[in-house]
């Protein structure tokens, strides 16, 4: 059993040699809930589901070339954890409006 998150990564196309094919190839995988999602999508008539895709841009340390690494998430998770989480750093309005 693996210890880590589903993940994936884009690396350069280092053999592209026609203008169609890829600037970057990689592969990403996908958590049980994210899979679930985009059947559940699928069945609520969505006939192109969605997921939310985050991207790093890192360094590989075996051979120094930069890639993206990436995590998918359920499409709207992100939005709806920024709208749930509270809001640091701002005044509390405790005026009486009456």
């Amino acid at each position: 059993m693996n210890d880590y998150p589903p993940t994936g990564a884009l690396f350069t196309n280092d053999r592209k040699n026609k203008p169609t094919q890829p600037d970057y190839s990689g592969d990403l995988e996908l958590s049980d809930d994210v899979v679930n999602d985009l059947v559940d999508q699928m069945s609520r008539g969505i006939s192109k589901p969605k997921l939310e895709l985050a991207g790093w841009k890192k360094v590989a340390k075996k051979t120094g070339k930069t890639f993206v690494s990436l995590k998918g998430n359920k499409f709207g998770e992100r939005q709806a954890k920024s709208q749930s989480a509270p809001q640091a750093n701002q005044p509390l309005d405790d005026s009486i409006p009456f």
